[in-house]
C-alpha cells in the first residue's frame, strides 16, 4: 500500500500513522486497513488489488461531521459473530473522539467515546492516539481501549456506559512513575488463559517504554521493554 509518494489517489498514502489486518480463518491477509492520517481517512488495501486501496471511513477531508476525520492516527477491527467486518474503528486525534465506521453506512461514523471537546473528563478525551478492542467470545465489544495521549493514559470506555470512560492505566499525569505515562501512543489487550483481561499493554513514548498495567495493580504499570532511557 502506498509508496508512490505522498498524495490522495488509491495507490497513495499522505502520512499514514496505523494499521490493523483483516484476515482470513486460515490466518492469511485478506486486507491491510490503514489510518491515513494527514489524508484524513481510512483505507482498506487488499493484496489482490496490487497496491489501490478503497476509502472505508471518511474521505471528505479534514472536519468533524460524521463522513468527516481530523488526523486519524489509529485504527482496529471489529468482527461479527459470523466473522465479517462489523466496523473499521478509528481514533479521529483532533475531533478528540472514538469512532466505529460500518461498511454499510458508507464511510459515515458513530462517536463512542469522546466527542465532547477536548478535556480530561470521564466522556473526553485529548489527541487520543490508539485504539484497542476488549471482545466477548461472540466477538461482541465490551470495551474501546484508549490511548488518550495528551491526557497520559489509557481509557476503558464501554458501550455500555453511554461514552463515559474509565482510567485504567495512568491518570496522574506526566511523568515517569509506575502510574504515569508520557504521551502514550498505542495501547493492546492482553488476556488471561481463560479469557479475562490480564493487562493493558501501552507504549509510553516519551518515557521510551512498554508496560503492560493489570487491572489489579490500579493503574500502576511495569516495563517490559525499554525504560533505560532514549536510545
Amino acid at each position: 500500500a502506498g509508496g508512490n509518494g505522498q498524495g490522495d489517489a488509491a495507490n497513495q498514502l499522505y502520512k499514514p500513522w496505523g494499521v490493523a489486518l483483516e484476515q482470513a480463518p486460515d490466518g492469511s491477509v485478506v486486507a491491510y486497513l490503514v489510518a491515513d492520517a494527514f489524508n484524513h481517512r481510512v483505507q482498506r488495501c487488499a493484496p489482490a488489488d496490487g497496491g489501490s486501496c478503497t476509502t472505508v471511513a471518511s474521505g471528505n477531508g479534514y472536519g468533524d461531521a460524521a463522513n468527516q476525520h481530523g488526523f486519524p492516527w489509529g485504527v482496529a477491527l471489529e468482527k461479527a459473530v459470523d466473522g465479517s467486518v462489523a466496523a473499521y474503528v478509528e481514533v479521529d486525534s483532533n475531533n478528540h473522539r472514538v469512532q466505529p465506521c460500518a461498511p454499510a453506512d458508507g464511510g459515515n461514523c458513530t462517536t463512542v467515546a469522546g466527542g465532547n471537546g477536548q478535556g480530561d473528563a470521564a466522556n473526553q478525551l485529548y489527541k487520543p492516539w490508539g485504539v484497542a478492542l476488549e471482545q466477548a467470545p461472540d466477538g461482541s465489544v465490551v470495551a474501546y481501549l484508549v490511548a488518550d495521549a495528551f491526557n497520559h493514559r489509557v481509557q476503558r470506555c464501554a458501550p455500555a456506559d453511554g461514552g463515559s470512560c474509565t482510567t485504567v492505566a495512568s491518570g496522574n499525569g506526566y511523568g515517569d512513575a509506575a502510574n504515569q505515562h508520557g504521551f502514550p501512543w498505542g495501547v493492546a489487550l492482553e488476556k488471561a488463559v481463560d479469557g479475562s483481561v490480564a493487562a493493558y499493554v501501552e507504549v509510553d513514548s516519551n518515557n521510551h517504554r512498554v508496560q503492560p498495567c493489570a487491572p489489579a495493580d490500579g493503574g500502576n504499570c511495569t516495563t517490559v521493554a525499554g525504560g533505560n532511557g532514549q536510545g
